[in-house]
């Protein structure tokens, strides 16, 4: 927990945007994994990555639950207003993401 708070001060305190990446990994059709990396240019003008989230992604992996997963990790980090980029794989699904996240 000291890490996470050390942290979100660092983030909160860099006046850039971030960059995110997002994977979900499925194993057999069941079992789902989420997680969410951060990309961000510090003070010292430093290139930082961190990984936020890595969890369990319950089914389904609707565009619906997908984005609430990720306003979850976005909201618990205070970080829903300084994105920039996402860059997710190729799955359709992301498609529908990346539009509800928008709005």
């Amino acid at each position: 927990m000291k890490e996470k708070i050390m942290l979100k001060e660092l983030l909160a305190s860099i006046p850039s945007n971030i960059c995110l990446t997002s994977y979900l990994w499925t194993y057999i059709n069941t079992e789902g994994f989420i997680s969410l990396t951060t990309h961000f240019v510090d003070m010292n003008w430093k290139l930082n990555r961190k990984l936020l989230n890595f969890c369990h992604m319950l089914p389904p992996h609707t565009c619906f639950e997908l984005s609430k997963k990720m306003n979850e990790f976005l909201q618990d980090w205070g970080q829903e207003k300084k994105m920039f980029s996402m860059t997710l794989d190729n799955a359709s699904v992301n498609d529908a993401l990346q539009n509800i996240l928008k709005s």
